[in-house]
């Protein structure tokens, strides 16, 4: 392999970075026994060095002090004494070592090539710690002094001046690195250097994205080069991290901890791996990066960054400064800590981190890049694009800074120039899969379709327009106006809303990737969800994720993009159950199990259930308790105090403070609360369900809800209905509002129909589709049953909430179209006929005529007329349609 140099080859796509190393990867196994590791015993330098390659880090202390001591294996034994001390956070003791050693060889030998020797890794040293100018003037004796890790030096040199914002300099020994590689002696090129070699080339991959492929290369041969060494996996696990590729880099990443599970660096980029995956794992392994080494100040400074995710800024400002405690003009620190200012609102606080930060590199663009991927994070979409505008400005190569710009653009609804922006940043960095995906989605979203109403604009997908379009736009402005009344305010309308008929176009809308498990999201006045064809019928309620996102486009307008998550979810929530009986989160034995067990977060913690769930199912959790906080708040001290919060928080309280000034309580006091409301609420409920040793005895405990399933169950089995019903009937008085798939009162109302008792049957799916908003077939069969006891009003209603289920349901449509018609309701009639038209039916004609004839009686003479002669259109000797055409003619106002 040659490297090159600045020749961009054009149409490179995003996948060139992944084909590539799957193409040049060699498999190596993690052994103990091979390459820089060698077999313990075998010399005492190959012992030390295993031992330091698999964490022994005392053993590698003890048997490099050793060497050192003596003289031997200089200046090997003295840098991996260093190495060693260095690897848990024995800085100072790692320079004094390297000061012993050196004189002791210095006053055998009588002369100061020792020292030489010593001085790049007595840099590195000095860097960890800030002192950068000592740390510089090590670099450069190394070079001059021609030692014989210099090209090393070159490297660590030209990294420390990039990071003070000398670039030009800092590239042109990082491109040095190309000669080098070229024209080394093939011995140069160990594992160490070929380490080099990759990270110099990834700096000037900003210039030339080809060279990441080289800089895979390198770190590849480097692995090759001494396979027990875990270093160079990790690089190229973090290469591919930052380049987007969670899938390569993890493999890499878990063999280095295989080699070494101790290692500080690879629990680190582990920890990022979870953190660019949303894994609530990044936490705990940054954590135990710092059990290893707690002066790590990168893994403090990863952890200032999740906190700050989880607005939790006063953890987060304590991470930074104890990153700074070691390294006093960490730029990465001093920027956690002006993104944690700017949410605290602190802009004398922001002004010095800023400062600080730009002082030391005055073209710094990454502080911009992290203060928009902050503000994006907590929802001030606004701020995030002038950050990110900024760092663009500061560095026209950021284009990680490019990207952010673009992204939050399209979040503000400037579709135009985030396309823009973000062809120009995947031109920069085509690996970008976030960029890409996006601009993959908006070729699709220039062929959705627009419905307007007075304060919305709809897009949506041409085969599921006309439908959705009759709906969610009635939908959207009686939920304005409800939420206006609610909150005696108004967002910036209008308010545009994308609804995808793909889940992973929505997901890739929302955070450029697929997966996203969330329904919708509000950017402040720019809407995106998923429509009901992309999801499997039954998963939600379409017509409540929509009013759910129209409340959060209130509270972040009321508050200025300052509300917590847990309040502006746990408010949208309240307004579903407001809107409409069934909408909302519901109880289910999951959420009281997690109350019962202590394991829900306190008020203190609460955004940690959004963000970083501890288990399965706490994200849903979370939502429903946060509901039943402003349930509380709403029910004792009136929605006035729930308005005073968000004002609270518009005015920059923090919590605490805005607890107390809108409350007249703290925070913990709150806490207990709305445990004690929680308690009160669901005690009859939580005595039902027992606790653990009753769950683990099962039928041995009849008198619990999960004993009278069970008890249900085996009489099913056995065949006796009347006593399933019985044990069912218990069960749903002990838990009445639950509403699982399994519910009781599903189940009753199943058994009470077959066995012929409607009325029974009906009173059970009443009461069943009062709690559960998604269940179509139990809407289904309500209406079915009301029909059959002659309640054609409420077999409509049931029909109607279905559509909020399933809006492509033909069978659906024509019932209550039929339904509306029999009753005279025309203007609901003809709007389940538009639906039905909009729906492609066989017989074009018949779907026309008929819309005709509802408007028509409906005494909308125009719509009539255009309907009927589209129904002739297409099929001109229509009779029906000609009589009624006539009949339009004779009599404009429809009634026969």
């Amino acid at each position: 392999m040659r490297l090159t140099r600045g020749a961009v080859r054009r149409g490179l796509d995003w996948r060139g970075l992944w084909l590539f190393a799957a193409a040049a990867a060699v498999p190596i196994p993690v052994c103990a026994q091979e390459g820089g590791g060698a077999a313990r015993g075998a010399d005492p330098l190959a012992a030390a060095l295993e031992a330091l390659q698999t964490g022994e880090y005392r053993q590698a202390v003890s048997g490099y002090r050793t060497l050192a001591r003596s003289g031997r294996e200089f200046p090997a034994s003295a840098r991996g004494w260093a190495r060693a001390l260095a690897a848990t956070g024995e800085y100072e003791s790692a320079l004094e070592a390297l000061e012993r050693a050196s004189a002791r060889v210095a006053d055998r030998a009588g002369s100061d090539d020792a020292d030489t020797e010593l001085a790049r890794t007595r840099g590195v040293l000095l860097q960890a710690l800030g002192r950068l100018d000592e740390a510089e003037a090590s670099f450069r004796g190394t070079i001059a002094g021609r030692a014989s890790d210099a090209q090393l030096a070159r490297l660590d040199l030209g990294r420390l001046l990039f990071d003070r914002g000398a670039r030009e300099e800092a590239l042109v020994l990082f491109d040095s690195f190309i000669d080098f590689y070229n024209t080394a002696a093939a011995d140069r090129l160990d594992a160490e250097h070929l380490r080099a070699v990759g990270t110099a080339v990834s700096y000037l991959g900003a210039r030339d994205p080809d060279l990441f492929h080289d800089a895979v290369r390198a770190f590849e041969e480097a692995i090759e080069a001494d396979p027990g060494d875990p270093e160079p996996r990790i690089d190229l696990g973090l290469l591919f991290l930052d380049k987007y590729d969670s899938f390569e880099a993890g493999p890499l990443i878990d063999e280095a901890l295989a080699r070494n599970p101790v290692h500080p660096r690879a629990l680190l980029a582990k920890a990022r791996r979870a953190k660019f995956e949303g894994s609530a794992a990044a936490l705990e392994l940054a954590e135990e990066s710092l059990e290893i080494n707690p002066r790590l100040t990168e893994a403090r400074v990863l952890l200032a960054r999740l906190y700050l995710e989880l607005e939790d800024v006063e953890t987060a400002e304590a991470e930074a400064r104890r990153a700074l405690e070691v390294n006093p003009v960490s730029l990465a620190a001093w920027t956690e800590l002006a993104a944690a200012a700017h949410l605290r609102g602190d802009a004398a606080a922001f002004e010095e981190a800023r400062t600080r930060v730009l002082g030391l590199d005055p073209r710094h663009a990454d502080l911009y890049v992290a203060l928009a991927q902050v503000a994006y994070r907590t929802h001030r979409y606004a701020d995030a694009v002038e950050f990110a505008r900024q760092a663009v400005s500061l560095d026209p190569l950021s284009w990680s800074g490019r990207a952010e710009l673009g992204l939050n653009q399209l979040r503000v609804g400037d579709i135009a120039g985030g396309r823009a922006t973000l062809e120009a940043s995947f031109e920069g960095d085509p690996f970008n899969v976030w960029v890409f995906n996006t601009l993959d989605l908006l070729e699709e979203l220039a062929g959705f379709e627009t419905a307007t109403s007075p304060r919305f604009v709809f897009s949506l997908h041409p085969d599921e327009a006309g439908v959705l379009s009759v709906y969610a736009t009635a939908l959207a402005e009686e939920a304005f106006d409800a939420m206006r009344a609610r909150y005696g305010f108004e967002p910036p309308t209008p308010i545009s809303v994308e609804v995808y008929d793909r889940h992973a176009d929505f997901s890739v809308r929302t955070v450029g990737l697929a997966g996203i498990g969330a329904l919708g999201v509000s950017f402040g006045s720019v809407l995106a969800m998923d429509s009901p064809g992309a999801r499997t019928g039954g998963d939600f309620n379409w017509g409540s994720t929509l009013w759910h996102e129209i409340s959060h486009a209130f509270t972040l307008g009321y508050t200025e993009h300052r509300v917590p998550r847990w309040l502006s979810e746990g408010l949208a929530v309240l307004d579903e159950r407001h809107a409409r009986e069934a909408w909302g989160s519901d109880v289910d034995p999951g959420f009281l199990a997690a109350f019962r067990e202590e394991r829900l977060p306190s008020l203190e913690r609460f955004n940690y259930g959004f963000v970083r769930p501890a288990y399965p199912g706490q994200v849903q959790h979370a939502y429903y308790m946060a509901s039943l906080l402003c349930e509380m708040l709403e029910t004792t001290r009136g929605f006035e105090a729930v308005l005073a919060m968000l004002a609270g928080y518009r005015d920059g309280l923090d919590t605490p403070e805005v607890v107390e000034r809108a409350l007249g309580t703290t925070l913990a006091d709150l806490d207990h609360e709305l445990k004690g409301y929680i308690e009160t609420r669901f005690g009859a409920v939580l005595a039902a369900l027992g606790g653990p040793a009753d769950e683990e005895a099962g039928s041995l405990a009849p008198h619990t809800f999960a004993g009278l399933m069970m008890a249900a169950a085996e009489a099913l089995r056995a065949g006796r209905p009347e006593a399933a019903i019985e044990a069912l009937s218990e069960a749903r008085v002990l838990f009445p509002e639950y509403a699982g798939p399994d519910a009781p009162t599903l189940l009753l109302g199943s058994l009470h129909r077959e066995a012929g008792d409607l009325n029974r049957a009906a009173e059970a799916y009443r009461a069943y589709t009062a709690l559960n908003e998604k269940h179509f077939d139990a809407h289904l069969a309500l209406a079915d049953l009301e029909e059959e006891l002659g309640n054609g009003a409420a077999a409509r209603e049931a029909l109607e909430r279905a559509i909020w289920i399933d809006p492509f349901h033909v069978d659906l449509h024509t019932r209550l179209a039929t339904s509306f018609e029999v009753a005279e309701r025309w203007p609901e009639a003809a709007r389940e006929r538009r639906a039905l038209l909009a729906l492609a039916p066989a017989d074009l004609a018949e779907a026309h005529y008929r819309l005709a004839l509802a408007l028509h009686r409906g005494g909308d003479a125009r719509g009539a007329r255009r309907s009927v002669l589209d129904a002739l259109e297409i099929a001109p000797n229509f009779n029906d349609a000609l009589d009624l055409l006539l009949e339009i003619r004779g009599n404009p106002g429809g009634r026969p």
